[in-house]
């Protein structure tokens, strides 16, 4: 029975062969024209979408990089360790945990000493050359020296002898 029904499947198909190749073509056909559609569509959407994070991007830059948002942040990191450290100090911890506590405390402390570093080195590069001179003081133009009148100094010379 098996091999009737592949032989009938078998003549069917050569009958209609013309017929069912038209459909295949046409369903590739149809499949390319989607597949280029949605790469058309995917491509235009993709452009905009990087557009838009390029400057988004560009946005979070310029934000995250204002001396004000930095020094804010860097204050919120210190103060988070902050919080961190006071947590470890309350909680009762095993002596390997209260080890790591201070290696914790002690990476902290180098942490502010590198910030502290780096923010003096940054002010230092700032500095130009002209403003680590000193100033000359302005010159004073010389005073005018008057001289006493003549009879008044013989008179008190007088008096004396």
């Amino acid at each position: 029975m098996a091999d009737e029904k592949s032989e009938e499947f078998r003549r069917f198909i050569l009958e209609n062969r013309e017929i069912i190749e038209k459909i295949l073509k046409e369903g590739k056909e149809s499949e390319e024209k989607i597949r280029d559609d949605v790469k058309e569509d995917l491509d235009s959407h993709y452009s905009e979408t990087k557009e838009k994070l390029k400057g988004t991007g560009e946005a979070i830059f310029e934000v995250m990089s204002d001396d004000e948002v930095q020094k804010h942040f860097v204050t919120a990191c210190l103060e988070f360790l902050h919080f961190v450290e006071a947590v470890i100090k309350a909680a009762p911890l095993s002596p390997e945990a209260r080890k790591a506590a201070d290696k914790f405390e002690e990476a902290k402390e180098n942490t502010v000493k590198n910030v502290v570093a780096v923010a003096a080195k940054d002010k230092m590069d700032k500095i130009n050359a002209d403003d680590s001179k000193p100033k000359s003081a302005p010159k004073k133009k010389p005073e005018s020296i008057k001289i006493n009148d003549v009879s008044t100094s013989k008179k008190t010379t007088k008096k004396k002898e």
